[in-house]
């Protein structure tokens, strides 16, 4: 089975969750992995199915609610062990203050704002940081810095995420998106089913050699063009010092 970020919404409002559905559907369309979006028009539900399964890796939650007020539900949420996100969704910043008492990660006022939401989501939602690649785990989302991440294999319908520590871990997304994600000079697509972080090549000649003496292939046809580039960034890391931890200068 595919890991996905889990999203609910809650809000007693089918248009409301119509939009705020909509938004994480446009959010999400060229980011380089899955979501799931789960819609609630009562609390109680909403709170029975965490209790049962704590699945939810985000809850959009409405403050004003049928029977109780979404800080209620939130702090009956984080009394039952539920560590998600939470954002508030109200008309009114009324609560924001007390929002803080249940560790809410963001605050949407109505009518709802688009270039806010995706603020909020950028932010804290789902806990973007910069040179990082998000996996979702089983029961948690973990961080992989690019720093650590020694190259990324194409396998089928997933990437493998090889590491500095040894640990090689699954996303599944096409290796095509995540090239376009990873705003870095250190990484090169070096083959259609590699993308390698040159801070950690130890030596080229047909193929790249890890420090680690692992393998990364290099296409044929582009060898030329992927050897100047390789020199490149080793006279740019010599003149600025990146690569003395690798040659032991």
């Amino acid at each position: 089975m595919k890991d996905v970020f889990e999203i609910a919404v809650c809000d007693d409002s089918s248009f409301d969750r119509f939009v705020i559905a909509e938004m994480i559907d446009c959010y999400f369309k060229d980011k380089s992995f899955l979501y799931h979006v789960t819609e609630y028009c009562n609390e109680v539900t909403l709170i029975d199915d965490i209790e049962e399964s704590n699945r939810y890796d985000i809850i959009f939650l409405d403050i004003y609610l049928n029977s109780l007020l979404g800080i209620e539900v939130a702090k009956k949420l984080r009394s039952g062990g539920y560590n998600g996100r939470i954002v508030f969704l109200t008309a009114s910043d009324k609560y924001a203050v007390e929002s803080y008492d249940v560790d809410a990660a963001g605050y949407l006022l109505k009518p709802h704002n688009y270039e806010k939401f995706c603020n909020v989501m950028d932010r804290v939602l789902i806990g973007r940081r910069k040179n990082t690649i998000i996996v979702k785990k089983r029961s948690s989302v973990e961080y992989i810095s690019y720093d650590n991440i020694r190259y990324i294999e194409s396998s089928n319908t997933k990437c493998l995420i090889h590491c500095s520590d040894g640990k090689v871990h699954t996303i599944y997304t096409r290796l095509d998106l995540l090239e376009n994600d990873i705003d870095d000079k250190r990484f090169l697509r070096c083959h259609r089913s590699f993308l390698v972080n040159l801070y950690y090549v130890r030596s080229m000649n047909k193929n790249f050699v890890m420090d680690n003496d692992e393998i990364v292939l290099i296409k044929k046809k582009s060898i030329k063009d992927i050897r100047r580039m390789y020199l490149e960034y080793n006279s740019n890391a010599v003149l600025t010092g990146d690569l003395a931890e690798i040659v032991g200068v």
